[in-house]
């Protein structure tokens, strides 16, 4: 008589063993596309403040990093058309291109920074600059990349996440 042995394919079912399953994101590639979307969306954030601020005398007054050149505020104007102060909503601007080019320097909520990259470049492409299209898409796709795949292995998103989970 035959012994009565479990089928080896199913001995992890009965051990209460499970086979190690590998999260979304946590390959190699995963690593190498977050970290370069997050700096090549954080360097565009960050010439593009540099370049529609004045220039800053004193590094440590934040309203130096803020304050907009004369043809933002014109722009802004031409935006809003009127309907908000230009001048606030240029330095509202420049500060959320600071706190993202922070964010997405450092893993920290990158996938709102991907929404709000993917949605700044939607606006750009039917309000502002239309012809500018091949560019502002590539900018808003990797946000939206960013937004849907988070950061990746190397951010503080992921420790966060790997550190909740261990509580």
């Amino acid at each position: 008589m035959a012994e009565d042995k479990p089928d080896t394919r199913f001995a992890a079912l009965y051990d209460g063993a499970r086979p190690a399953v590998r999260r979304p994101g946590s390959s190699g590639v995963d690593l190498l596309a977050g970290l370069l979307a997050r700096f090549v969306l954080a360097a565009q954030f960050w010439t593009w403040g540099q370049a529609n601020a004045l220039p800053v005398i004193d590094a440590m007054d934040w309203r130096a990093w803020i304050t907009p050149e004369p043809g933002l505020v014109a722009a802004a104007r031409i935006w809003t058309q009127n309907q908000f102060d230009p001048e606030l909503t240029a330095m509202l601007l420049l500060a959320a291109a600071l706190l993202m080019t922070a964010s997405l320097a450092l893993g920290f909520l990158t996938r709102l920074a991907g929404l709000a990259a993917a949605a700044g470049a939607l606006w750009h492409i039917v309000f502002i600059l239309p012809e500018a299209w091949p560019t502002t898409l590539a900018w808003g796709a990797l946000g939206l990349y960013l937004a849907l795949r988070g950061a990746g292995p190397a951010s503080l998103d992921w420790m966060a996440a790997r550190l909740a989970r261990l509580g």
